[in-house]
């Protein structure tokens, strides 16, 4: 079996092991909350930190967002736009995860560690694959988001690994920083096959 300079593998969920919303279904979820992209997601991200947390339901987490960008939502509309914006999350990259389950069969462990809303996370957990991965970070559930220090160190706690030992892949260049800064090798995912490559040639480079 071959052998790798890491112990285990750390992917985040959104953009990574689920495929990214398109640029259409964007601009669809812009017009249904109606706020034009740009401003939208600058505003839509500016908003989630108490319901990543798990301190916000999506009432409140799309009230937050309203006060933010001045505009007034319904309690129709709230649950149309939390349906839509649930189902863009749940496509998963099916290159991603077989580039997962590709580590595991060369003895590595693999994780998934990512900042997800409760409303989300329910289901994300209704996927069978989930189980393949021997540890499951979730902001939500911890109260924390990447890029906190204290969520990286939970993971590597619960894998019981050291940061030197594992590699982590983000679609966000704040939270590959705050990886790097606590040891981990760390890579902004860019596409499976990119990720891919770099898993390979890690474990070419250790034999």
């Amino acid at each position: 079996m071959p052998s790798s300079r890491w112990d285990a593998v750390i992917f985040d969920y959104g953009r990574v092991l689920s495929l990214a919303p398109s640029e259409a279904e964007l601009q669809e979820f812009a017009t249904l909350v109606g706020v034009t992209e740009p401003p939208f997601f600058e505003i839509y991200s500016a908003t989630r930190h108490d319901y990543d947390c798990g301190r916000a339901d999506f009432r409140q987490h799309w009230q937050a967002f309203a006060d933010a960008a001045g505009v007034a939502l319904g309690p129709a509309q709230v649950e149309r736009i939390a349906d839509m914006e649930t189902l863009m999350w749940l496509r998963v990259n099916p290159e991603a995860l077989a580039l997962a389950r590709e580590i595991k069969a060369n003895g590595m462990r693999t994780a998934i560690l990512s900042n997800i809303p409760h409303d989300l996370l329910a289901e994300v957990r209704k996927f069978s694959w989930l189980d393949e991965f021997e540890v499951k970070i979730w902001s939500c559930e911890l109260g924390i988001l990447k890029p906190d220090p204290a969520i990286y160190r939970a993971c590597l706690d619960a894998l019981g690994c050291r940061a030197e030992r594992t590699l982590f892949f983000d679609d966000r260049a704040n939270n590959v920083e705050a990886a790097r800064d606590l040891g981990m090798e760390a890579h902004i995912f860019e596409s499976a096959g990119q990720a891919t490559a770099i898993v390979r040639a890690g474990m070419d480079s250790s034999q």
